[in-house]
């Protein structure tokens, strides 16, 4: 067995591999197992999954875990990646016998997020005004014990954001909650772009409802009608990793999202990028993570907040690049992949 060792046992948005190179950066030999439901970004994380059919889904998994047992911890990014489709109940009895320290993230949706956002338990919660993408969206009898299930194996469990803190605080897990450890991101920083005659705004069509792409859309349709001669709208979707950074390169403002308190991979990727990034980041998220301020240009889900955001941006160019430059630095220093491994380190073995 290697000495220090961490696996990555899922993938969302890169967050995964991040993760991964942060641990190689401190010394230990780390992987990232990722599941074909990346396959939308194509990100290339290490041991994966190919796309087949149920029994050879099994027979992969199966034929993976003395590869998966080199490796002394076990970080696990959300529950789904350990439910009985995956073979979850195997793979944690598995990981219980052979004493892995197993860390459970807080990252995504889960049942306590579900949950608790609809007991109006977590603040402008994403899915307050649309419906869940099923019936009984994680609240399924089999999602309950198999968060249950994983929750009671991990050592610690590691939220990412505010916007997950809330719902584990509910549950009788919360002993075992740490701090907030932001997200992982190992974008590249890159040379700040001079404004052009337009200033280029995007925003990454993904999770319509989820992000409040709608709203978006609209106040953009109106700064495009306001601004005519000032900016370029784009709207990148369904595109690889590498595609989706390429296009990042010519982008001087991102808007991520207009719902939740905090903001995701994207964001992250746009600030390295050396944009502008309108994102919520309100002062929930900047306590929970002991920050007073950031260089995120905060915004909600009302039209007036992106409007007044946009206005104060497109009229005040010249000051563009000194948040270009602030972002970049706020990006290296909250999230870059050895500062997140660090913090993370101190509970495994």
């Amino acid at each position: 067995m290697i000495k220090k060792s961490v696996l990555i046992y899922g993938e969302y948005s890169g967050y995964g591999k991040s993760l991964a190179d942060g641990f190689k950066q401190l010394g230990y030999k780390s992987e990232v197992f990722s599941f074909s439901v990346m396959a939308l970004k194509k990100i290339n994380s290490g041991i994966t999954l190919p796309e087949k059919n149920k029994i050879q889904r099994y027979i992969s998994i199966i034929k993976l875990i003395p590869t998966f047992l080199k490796f002394k911890n076990i970080i696990i990014i959300n529950p789904e990646f350990v439910s009985r489709k995956n073979l979850g109940f195997l793979i944690l009895s598995i990981f219980k016998l052979t004493r892995k320290r197993i860390i459970l993230m807080a990252c995504g949706d889960d049942t306590p997020f579900i949950k608790y956002g609809l007991e109006n338990v977590i603040p402008n919660w994403p899915y307050s005004d649309i419906p869940l993408p099923q019936k009984d969206y994680f609240l399924k009898e089999k999602d309950i014990f198999t968060n249950n299930l994983i929750a009671s194996l991990a050592f610690k469990i590691i939220p990412v954001m505010y916007d997950y803190r809330v719902g584990w605080e509910q549950t009788k897990f919360k002993n075992k909650l740490t701090e907030t450890i932001p997200l992982a991101c190992d974008g590249q920083l890159q040379p700040i772009k001079p404004i052009n005659k337009k200033i280029v705004i995007m925003h990454g069509i993904n999770r319509v409802g989820f992000k409040g792409s709608e709203l978006i859309k609209s106040v953009l349709n109106e700064i495009r009608k306001t601004y005519a001669d000032n900016v370029e709208i784009i709207y990148p979707e369904q595109l690889s990793l590498t595609e989706y950074l390429q296009i990042m390169r010519k982008v001087d403002i991102s808007i991520d999202q207009t719902k939740s308190n905090s903001y995701g991979m994207n964001a992250i990727y746009s600030m390295f990028s050396g944009h502008v990034v309108l994102a919520p980041a309100n002062d929930l998220f900047l306590n929970d993570i002991n920050l007073k301020n950031s260089p995120i240009i905060k915004i909600n889900n009302t039209k007036e907040s992106i409007i007044n955001a946009l206005t104060m941006l497109i009229e005040n160019r010249d000051k563009i690049d000194d948040i270009k430059k602030e972002s970049q630095n706020y990006a290296k220093n909250i999230h870059s992949p050895i500062v997140i491994a660090k913090q993370i380190e101190k509970y495994l073995i």
